[in-house]
């Protein structure tokens, strides 16, 4: 697909002319991206991510584009790139080919379940139960587990200004659950915005009413407790546990063998093997010594480098 393609989207002056396989954010990666640029304090996104090739901007910006980067200027990118990613999601296969839902013959579905009859793929030695929703574009590794009221593949939630009005994007991305994933009760995994996955590990365990929430991609093994919160485009490591009631904001990346405490709101990345506590998450020796000193009114502890 090449930006000559939009025009018919509304009024466009092409600068420079490219090919885009995907879209997606300045913080996105993906094949050749499209994406929209409308506010010049993201320029050093821009220029430091080396998957995008074509950009919508405005007149007043287009400057600040890259010279190896193609560029079509338009009055309002945001409105046309999301103009632009509602027309290829219902008007071409630019997001895929739709294919019947296959079902492994010895995956255990219960007949009070719900399971979308397309763009479904469930493996071997699958458990769906009843009352569980499985929605368009879910893969299913094999040993998946989705516990009754569980819903897969939801819409995400991604309201946007387009036109003068308030509007929740469409969706056209999936859910990967790779195998010997467990999704308790209740729980939601929403699907990604641009046609990746929302990607769950092998051998993670999800408890009851949690939030995954669309383009989050979650490693190996790990334990995220009930009424827990991911917030989109997290990227989160192996072996990671995430205690009860606990939110992870948007884009972050917590480490491998990490470990959040319960309640705790965690708004900054976390590296390997730190444990984090509090709202907002801070180290978690630091927060028992803040916590020590305020229940006794004694001077803080010298801060140490190491976690408790």
């Amino acid at each position: 697909m090449k930006l000559f393609d939009l025009q018919t989207l509304g009024a466009m002056r092409i600068l420079r002319d490219g090919e885009f396989r995907s879209l997606g954010l300045l913080s996105h990666r993906g094949d050749r991206l499209l994406v929209a640029f409308y506010d010049s304090r993201f320029t050093h996104r821009l220029v430091q991510n080396c998957d995008v090739s074509c950009v919508l901007t405005s007149s007043v910006l287009a400057d600040r584009v890259p010279s190896t980067l193609a560029v079509a200027i338009v009055e309002d990118p945001q409105a046309v790139f999301y103009r632009a990613h509602r027309y290829l999601l219902q008007n071409t296969t630019f997001y895929g080919e739709d294919f019947p839902t296959e079902v492994s013959a010895d995956a255990a579905v219960h007949p009070e379940a719900w399971i979308a009859p397309r763009n479904v793929r469930i493996g071997p030695g699958c458990m769906v139960e009843a009352h569980a929703i499985v929605l368009e574009r879910t893969i299913m590794g094999a040993g998946v587990v989705i516990r009754a009221g569980a819903v897969v593949g939801g819409e995400g939630f991604e309201p946007k200004n387009i036109d003068g009005r308030k509007e929740i994007i469409p969706h056209a991305g999936g859910v990967r659950l790779h195998d010997r994933v467990e999704v308790q009760s209740n729980s939601h995994i929403a699907k990604s915005v641009f046609g990746s996955c929302t990607e769950i590990g092998e051998g993670t365990k999800i408890d009851a009413l949690v939030h995954i929430a669309h383009n989050a991609q979650i490693g190996r093994d790990c334990e995220i407790a009930a009424g827990a919160v991911v917030a989109g485009s997290t990227r989160i490591g192996d072996r990671v546990w995430i205690g009860p009631g606990a939110v992870v904001s948007s884009e972050v990346r917590i480490g491998n063998d990490a470990a959040i405490s319960l309640g705790a709101v965690v708004i900054r990345d976390v590296p390997d093997g730190q444990r984090v506590s509090g709202n907002f998450a801070i180290d978690h020796g630091v927060f028992l010594r803040l916590a020590h000193a305020w229940q006794t009114g004694k001077t803080l502890p010298a801060a140490r480098s190491d976690s408790a």
